[in-house]
């Protein structure tokens, strides 16, 4: 029986790894993006998740090709949406954005999808959150921010679907090597020393898109009774911090 996937975000990094994964294992996937994925074999739809209309229409869309979904993968987010500020300096448009893309989108693709996922006998929700829900930055407030809130959001989400017996769990990210700095960075020769530093202060070395699949397999695994919780893979990043202070 063939397995439906919905991951936002797809047409690059994260997203689009886990879709990759999934279409070699034979779950087919539908991808949402401002973007065309690189990948022909995803069912694509364009979408600003901020987009209620549109998202209703493509899961109307989807409803025509498919009854059930069994996993939905919210890995669309942006780090900033123009600028990078202490909350005093920030701006209003910049703090909106940010939480309509991180916070809104994950609550409306997932609002819409939950009458599919309730047709599945393996329903399983995976949303993407970061380190700085308990290491925060500054200049970072409504990214982190947002990423608190949707772990908050799966562990109310998980409650509210235990009767349906969906699973749903976050993990929370350190950095992870994926072309995500080239939307607010253009120089090549910056980006890649920036991730040479990074992969030499994360004691296990940087993340790879393809352990953030390898985890997402194992959560989302038929037998597997995990729910509610949030993940922390951060290379030991944190308890090192926490250690050096």
């Amino acid at each position: 029986m063939n397995k439906y996937a919905i991951i936002t975000g797809v047409a690059s990094g994260i997203g689009e790894c886990i879709a990759e994964k999934f279409i070699e294992e034979g779950i087919y996937v539908f991808g949402i993006d401002e973007n065309i994925p690189k990948n022909n074999k995803i069912e694509y739809f364009k979408c600003d998740i901020r987009d209620e209309k549109r998202i209703i229409d493509i899961i109307n869309k989807i409803k025509e090709k498919t009854e059930r979904i069994d996993y939905l993968i919210n890995a669309a987010g942006i780090f900033c949406y123009k600028e990078r500020n202490l909350i005093e300096n920030l701006s209003k448009e910049e703090w909106q954005n940010v939480i309509d893309v991180n916070l809104t989108g994950t609550f409306l693709i997932t609002k819409y999808t939950i009458p599919l996922l309730k047709n599945s006998l393996n329903g399983n929700i995976i949303n993407l959150s970061s380190e700085q829900v308990v290491f925060p930055q500054i200049k970072s407030a409504p990214y982190a921010i947002t990423k608190s809130g949707i772990e908050m959001f799966s562990k109310v989400l998980a409650l509210e679907l235990l009767e349906a017996k969906i699973r749903v769990n976050t993990i929370a990210l350190a950095s992870v090597k994926t072309n995500f700095l080239k939307r607010y960075k253009k120089d090549d020769e910056v980006i890649n020393k920036m991730m040479e530093n990074t992969n030499e202060n994360m004691p296990f070395g940087i993340i790879e898109a393809y352990d953030v699949y390898k985890l997402v397999k194992y959560l989302i695994e038929k037998d597997n009774k995990i729910t509610g919780q949030t993940i922390l893979m951060d290379s030991g990043v944190v308890i090192d911090v926490n250690n050096k202070k």
